[in-house]
């Protein structure tokens, strides 16, 4: 059940993409006092590139970074190093064959990009990204290191969506925040859940401040966050 920190009455549950199939947020489907509504509002779709710059690291922000990336058999240079935002992207990669060199560990950007500057010394790196990223980790970077940022995928928002209340929103994203506040308001009655400071700031210029944020960018952070 739901933890008593938060509310025994809640009965409907809403996040902004679908959940992993052997995630923590499973248990909610088969659980028949709580709705769980796992939908994106953002569509997603490739970018075309023709070149990969050779560089000693690889880095990724999103599991749709690395799907998008590697989807165009990229030529990588030998004996690449690979740095994640999270464990669930670090897992992710290995799917493609590929170790990560450096993890993000917890949820502020901020701190994930000062101990990927110091894993990166003055090497170069490649960002392959979205088309609007907020490139939260190049800004945080060294002028002596050499980025390059690679678009692979661009997000675009749905409008032929329709989510009826739910007690917990939970925003994977700035884009989907956007996406939901091109159709609803918020109740003051809803418990809003940001995934990441970037989201939870979207959700400010809604004047959207009493916002949870979960410990990591995980499945399972959410889960601890609202369970047991």
């Amino acid at each position: 059940m739901i933890s008593e920190a938060i509310s025994q009455d809640i009965k409907s549950v809403f996040i902004s993409r679908k959940v992993d199939e052997n995630g923590a947020f499973t248990r909610l489907k088969s659980d028949s006092n709580i709705t769980l509504i796992d939908e994106p509002l953002i569509e997603i779709n490739p970018v075309r590139y023709s070149y990969t710059p050779q560089t000693k690291w690889i880095f990724f922000s999103s599991k749709n970074s690395i799907t998008y990336f590697f989807a165009q058999n990229p030529i990588l240079p030998a004996n690449v190093n690979y740095g994640v935002v999270s464990i669930v992207s670090a897992n992710y990669l290995l799917t493609f064959g590929k170790e990560a060199n450096f993890i993000g560990q917890g949820n502020n950007m901020l701190q994930i990009a000062k101990d990927f500057k110091e894993a990166l010394k003055n090497d170069t790196v490649l960002f392959p990204q979205a088309i609007d990223s907020l490139q939260s980790i190049q800004k945080q970077l060294s002028f002596t290191n050499t980025c390059y940022n690679l678009y692979v995928y661009k997000t675009s928002i749905k409008s032929d969506f329709t989510i009826p209340y739910t007690d917990i929103l939970i925003f994977t994203s700035p884009s989907n925040v956007l996406s939901y506040f091109n159709k609803y308001k918020i109740d003051s009655r809803q418990l809003v859940i940001a995934m990441g400071d970037a989201t939870k700031y979207k959700l400010t210029e809604y004047g959207i401040f009493n916002v949870l944020v979960p410990n990591s960018f995980s499945e399972n952070g959410l889960y601890e966050l609202l369970f047991n």
